[in-house]
């Protein structure tokens, strides 16, 4: 790529690439940190560059309104953002200090390949990349009071943040010192000073949730799932709770903040509803998602703002972020409100726009709720309650399968169970 083109890339990363990274929760400082180092250190300049032609590649597809699966970094029609990405790698291999400002780029670096390789469908090798960023971060020492303290500050607040996401697409994940983060928290006397603060502490207890909610899948994966204890489920509801009555007083000396407009604000609320929700529902019990349908209709509202946001917030069509913002909550909608009204919003809230929030895919999400809505409503189209308790279904998994350009298309392998019957059930779903 000549030098010109070189240019173009971090053009486009500094005006596209990094404002998608973190859409919703931006931060301007960590903005031009990721700039500062991308013009000045040629292995992050050639990792900024690898992603950002990445980003465009995925953007100029998806805004010709022809889907663009995720597709494996060998079958890529052009190697260039490969090259720059093994370019970057070398750089990295043949530094010899190792001292903290070595360690922080290095730790940039694994955070732009974990990106880089959620958007090229490689979702195995990202998680390798923010493992080993959450290592350096562990073994990582420095001088609180040197120059590098807040650029590895910085970088480690995002990489924390997508390890403590990552339990929402993988069952076996755990989060770096998920359980000593957990029992620090001490929201009864507390107050959030900021958004920001309030993210961070739900983002946490959302982890737990979502542990308790994929250990009891783990302990026994063909639909005779035992109730983990209650005494851990109370103790997570406990501070769910206590973390709303903190969030809305926040709102409420907020007053006509500016950052209380923004689409945050129902984000939380949206991931705090789903994950009282999944707190409350009990392994065999799936009639009892019913009772919570206007919790779910509730869902349905917060979600249309965050898409609507979403919008007004990208000139393209489509998004990605490495972070996880709201297509679990509607694939949890559309998978568990058995209601054909509601369940059928999710899916219209899905196919408004491409985005990719890591692992997940709005358009294959949706592809996965139209068949949990076939499976379980049958050709009649049958209502909530007109769903029989073993015909619903109670854990699903999915994997995306990548085309292989032109000789196959990209697919879905899902496995589920229905609820109180044994046994796994396999099938493929073509995405179109």
């Amino acid at each position: 790529m000549t030098e010109p083109t070189q240019a173009e890339a971090i053009t486009f990363f500094r005006d596209i690439s990094i404002k998608h990274l973190n859409q919703y929760r931006p931060c301007e400082e960590w903005r031009n940190t990721l700039m500062l180092f991308s013009q000045t250190v040629p292995s992050v300049r050639h990792a900024a560059i690898a992603l950002a032609l990445m980003h465009r590649r995925y953007l100029d597809y998806s805004d010709s309104r022809v889907y663009q699966p995720p597709a494996l970094k060998d079958r890529l029609p052009d190697k260039t953002p490969l090259l720059y990405y093994n370019r970057a790698i070398q750089l990295l291999l043949n530094t010899e200090s190792g001292d903290a400002k070595t360690t922080a780029v290095t730790m940039l670096v694994c955070y732009l390949f974990t990106c880089f390789d959620h958007l090229a469908g490689d979702d195995v090798q990202a998680m390798k990349h923010l493992r080993g960023g959450v290592a350096l971060i562990e073994n990582c020492t420095y001088d609180s009071q040197s120059g590098v303290s807040t650029i590895i500050s910085q970088v480690t607040e995002q990489i924390r943040r997508l390890d403590m996401q990552a339990v929402m697409f993988l069952v076996d994940w755990t989060p770096a010192n998920i359980e000593e983060t957990f029992l620090s928290l001490a929201l009864r006397d507390s107050t959030f000073r900021s958004l920001n603060e309030a993210a961070d502490y739900l983002q946490i207890l959302i982890a737990q949730v979502m542990r308790l909610r994929n250990t009891e899948q783990q302990m026994c994966p063909t639909g005779t799932m035992p109730a983990l204890p209650s005494s851990l489920k109370d103790l997570v509801l406990a501070q769910l709770e206590t973390w709303e009555g903190l969030f809305e007083s926040l709102l409420r000396g907020s007053g006509s903040d500016f950052e209380i407009k923004g689409p945050l604000v129902s984000l939380l609320r949206l991931q705090h509803t789903i994950a009282c929700i999944l707190l409350r529902y009990g392994p065999g019990r799936e009639m009892d998602y019913d009772k919570f349908l206007p919790q779910f209709q509730k869902c349905i509202i917060l979600a249309d703002e965050v898409a609507a946001a979403h919008e007004q917030y990208s000139s393209s069509m489509s998004t990605f972020t490495p972070e996880i913002g709201f297509i679990p909550v509607l694939y949890i909608i559309g998978a568990k409100c058995r209601h054909p009204t509601v369940r059928r919003e999710a899916l219209r809230i899905l196919r408004r726009q491409f985005i990719r929030e890591a692992a997940w895919d709005s358009l294959s999400t949706a592809r996965v709720v139209e068949r949990v809505i076939e499976i379980e409503e049958g050709q009649m189209g049958e209502y909530m309650e007109q769903i029989p308790v073993w015909r619903r279904i109670e854990a699903l998994s999915f994997v995306h399968i990548p085309g292989d350009l032109q000789r196959s298309a990209a697919r879905l392998d899902i496995e589920y169970t229905f609820c109180g019957l044994d046994g796994i059930h396999t099938e493929s779903v073509i995405i179109e």
